[in-house]
């Protein structure tokens, strides 16, 4: 007699999700045998696109607390396996077929690639990093806020995309704000909690209280911590828009060896430098070199799956800004060859300026 095939539950919790919630289940529901979507207050239609997906909708009176949110809907699962979304996420074709798969293997964690869309400087970038929420059933959640699966099992990384677009919104960043510093008045010295916080003052643009927090990170993380690549890289980013340019350079002497395959990290390098010089030509002449030196690293490594990473650091980000770098040195010859580069790969900056140049 063969064995039953198992069963994989889809497990949310939700609150005034109207807008994205369809495109979510309706890219995941040919995989989830179950979907339990547990709602915190919804006012909107998000029960009622829910109940249309086939969900059981168990009602969870929100406590400030991520984990035990997610918890309760983990407790309403039946599957032998969960999946765990949030509703401004949607799978790819791919992902939804290697989940089936994955979960006819041993026990382990999947860690889904997320890869989100975000604003900064006024552009539309985008950013991949692996997160676990694939599991079998037993596993809980920890922490009030970016809660994270507690297991012991081996952690394996999917390859299909999970689509993110919720860093495009801030409605819910005075929240998340008020829940980190609620956290962080318990766990004082978490790097992690630090840095959530930072990103949230980013979204908000507030590069100062932005700062500050990262200036924590760095004081508590170690360098096993897996947030700390990207504390370094979005310290150097602050201390670059806030002029703090000693914090930045002692930030990158600490960390060059320790980061020497991160596109992201000679990327910004590359970027803090030519702030840098440009805020003295004259006395910071000596640094010149370590703009175009960032940029080809940045190239040479190319595109990562080992950090959270920004797309086109490794690339076309990293061709355009070199370009810049030679426009602005007069040498319209190496510019020209690197804006080619990145326009090939349709960013319209580089397509920009390559057409003033040739007029």
């Amino acid at each position: 007699m063969s064995a039953s095939p198992v069963k994989l539950s889809l497990a949310m919790i939700v609150k005034n999700e109207a807008r994205c919630l369809a495109r979510c289940l309706g890219s995941i529901r040919a995989v989830a045998d179950e979907i339990v979507i547990a709602d915190t207050g919804s006012t909107d239609d998000t029960v009622k696109i829910a109940r249309e997906f086939g969900a059981k909708v168990p009602r969870f009176d929100w406590v400030n607390d991520f984990a035990a949110a997610r918890n309760f809907a983990l407790d309403q699962a039946r599957g032998d396996w969960i999946l765990v979304l949030d509703a401004d996420e949607y799978a790819s074709e791919s992902l939804a077929a290697e989940i089936r798969a994955f979960i006819a293997g041993p026990p382990q964690i999947g860690r889904l690639k997320i890869v989100s869309d975000f604003r900064h400087q006024g552009q539309t970038l985008r950013s991949s990093t692996f997160v676990s929420r694939l599991f079998p059933r037993g596993a809980r959640f920890e922490g009030r806020i970016h809660e994270q699966i507690a297991s012991g099992l081996p952690r394996v990384n999917l390859r299909g995309d999970l689509w993110h677009d919720g860093y495009l919104e801030t409605r819910k960043s005075e929240r998340n704000i008020s829940l980190l510093q609620s956290e962080l008045t318990r766990e004082p010295r978490s790097a992690y909690l630090h840095f959530q916080l930072a990103l949230e003052f980013t979204s908000l643009g507030r590069p100062q209280e932005a700062f500050a927090a990262l200036q924590q990170a760095r004081e508590f993380m170690t360098w096993s911590d897996p947030v700390a690549p990207n504390v370094i890289v979005d310290f150097l980013y602050a201390a670059m828009e806030s002029n703090r340019f000693a914090a930045g350079l002692e930030a990158i002497r600490a960390a060059e060896d320790r980061l020497a395959d991160f596109p992201d990290f000679h990327h910004v390098c590359g970027l803090f430098y030519m702030r840098y010089v440009g805020s003295d030509p004259a006395r910071y002449i000596a640094d010149l070199p370590k703009i175009e030196q960032s940029f080809r690293r940045s190239l040479a490594l190319g595109e990562t799956d080992k950090y959270k990473s920004v797309h086109g650091t490794g690339s076309f980000l990293a061709n355009y800004n070199l370009g810049v770098f030679y426009h602005a040195m007069g040498d319209n010859a190496q510019a020209l060859p690197c804006l080619e580069s990145a326009a090939r790969e349709n960013y319209a900056p580089a397509t920009a300026l390559l057409k003033k140049l040739k007029t």
